[in-house]
């Protein structure tokens, strides 16, 4: 089943400090140069809630966010309306394009020393009506997210976990593979992946 929106984060290393402020003038200059898929509208600025969301660039099919909810820092693509047929490949494509902002932000030369665990992802259901936040749920998409993490981390043991068990939050799943990953692996084995399934 096809949430509304969905959720793709991850996670900046522990040992960088994040900086919202240098997060305002990058944003908006992707939005002069287009540097990432979709269009691009604004930027709105958080950094005065605490473990908020933080700064967000605001597009009409997506937001790109450094998120800083849960004390955790991270790059938080959100898809904001269906564009794919089946849950597999909205997966594929969300995590993609969240590698890809990743892969800017590591270039940002405003941000040396940057750094991002990428052996850990986060994946929020936005549909409390059909994917309730609850152990069935978990258990009906456990295959596909196994199948959706054999994809990006083959050959890797990846666990799969609840984030929450609370039903007024979204259902959240966090990914967290064995290993280091830089984003230019998993951007081709997803690509790769995307290539057998055509």
């Amino acid at each position: 089943m096809l949430p509304k929106r969905l959720g793709v984060k991850y996670f900046v290393d522990p040992s960088v400090e994040v900086d919202l402020a240098k997060y305002v003038p990058i944003y908006q200059r992707w939005i002069q140069r287009e540097w990432v898929e979709g269009l691009l509208i604004d930027v709105a600025n958080y950094d005065h809630v605490y473990h908020g969301p933080g700064v967000i660039l605001i597009g009409d099919e997506a937001d790109y966010a450094m998120d800083m909810r849960e004390g955790r820092p991270g790059l938080l693509y959100t898809r904001k309306r269906q564009l794919m047929d089946t849950l597999a490949q909205e997966l594929d494509r969300d995590a993609r394009l969240a590698l890809i902002a990743v892969q800017k932000l590591l270039g940002e030369p405003t941000l040396q020393g940057i750094s991002f665990d990428l052996s850990e992802v986060q994946l929020y259901f936005f549909d409390r009506l059909a994917l309730p936040n609850t152990p069935d749920t978990f258990s009906a998409l456990t295959s596909e997210l196994q199948a959706f993490a054999d994809r990006v981390y083959p050959g890797a043991q990846v666990a799969l976990e609840s984030v929450s068990s609370d039903t007024r939050e979204p259902f959240t799943v966090r990914l967290k593979a064995n290993g280091t990953f830089d984003v230019e692996t998993l951007l081709a084995n997803i690509d790769s992946t995307e290539a057998i399934a055509e």
